[in-house]
């Protein structure tokens, strides 16, 4: 591995997720580096409200001047700004590699990590490859897999979580509800490797599993890749951790395997060399195609 400092303007990650993967704990490590910045926000949401139909509701604020409550934070309107010329997108995060820092601190990496981006088509990936190219700038895709079941009810669990709510009983209820509408939007790592592969080629890209995610070697593996100096990161570091002992019932854990198996196949193919019965106990187990 390399040590030394990049030759090129910086790169920019493209985190796609997925979500409950581990991409906050990333965000967080990489964020907090002298060399690099990731602007003022880890989910810019940009790409995503533009180009997904279903979070099209993103995409406009409604303001009413009279009520203080409705007035557009500086973040958001942010945000507006990108979405409706996402060429600003581009230039801030160009701005954000070539910006003077406080102690003379010179700045090789930048980023949008926003999970739901595991929903952009392989046209809207080549359009932000495209636009970052042409400045200069690679792009590097991040792509983090989870255990497709445990992912499913970590997210669950962290809805309830922001509304307060911690009941075993409650957390179950919801999650069968939740798995009887479907796979679910952001369910289809099959869909997000495909937009990868054309966009991209997937041996661009760092596809990697949360479960590996917190070694030595898996983190080293992305600081080359990133072509920056590996940093020891903080370990033990908890970020939107929604750790529970609620027991899921065995029925329900076998209903979600049927509409997850897809994900496990799809990730044993695209890293052979990993030994999923041991890294995904859950899926191996009941995933059934």
């Amino acid at each position: 591995m390399t040590d030394g400092c990049p030759q090129t303007p910086g790169v920019f990650l493209l985190g796609v997720g997925a979500q409950k993967a581990g991409t906050s704990w990333l965000y967080q490590q990489l964020h907090s580096r002298r060399d690099a910045d990731f602007g003022c926000l880890k989910e810019y949401h940009v790409h995503d409200a533009r180009t997904v139909p279903e979070l099209a509701r993103f995409r406009n604020i409604r303001i009413q001047p009279n009520q203080p409550k409705t007035w557009i934070q500086p973040r958001s309107w942010l945000r507006q700004w990108f979405i409706h010329n996402p060429e600003r997108y581009t230039d801030y995060f160009a701005w954000l590699l070539t910006r003077p820092h406080l102690r003379g601190a010179q700045i090789h990496l930048t980023g949008d990590i926003t999970p739901s981006y595991a929903l952009l088509s392989a046209e809207t990936l080549q359009e932000i490859k495209t636009s970052f190219e042409q400045r200069g700038i690679p792009v590097k895709p991040v792509f983090l897999m989870r255990d497709p079941i445990e992912r499913i009810i970590s997210s669950q669990r962290m809805k309830l979580r922001k509304q307060g709510l911690r009941d075993a009983g409650l957390e179950v209820e919801t999650l069968r509800k939740r798995v009887a509408k479907g796979r679910g939007l952001r369910s289809n790592y099959g869909q997000t490797l495909d937009a990868l592969d054309q966009a991209f080629g997937l041996e661009h890209c760092f596809i990697g599993l949360f479960e590996t995610l917190f070694t030595p070697k898996t983190y080293a593996d992305l600081c080359r890749y990133l072509t920056i100096p590996y940093q020891e990161p903080a370990w033990t570091e908890k970020v939107n951790v929604s750790a529970t002992a609620t027991v899921i019932p065995d029925d329900l854990l076998a209903q979600i395997g049927q509409l997850q198996a897809k994900d496990l196949q799809r990730a044993t193919k695209v890293l052979p060399a990993l030994d999923f019965n041991h890294l995904w106990p859950t899926a191996s187990r009941w995933c059934k195609g």
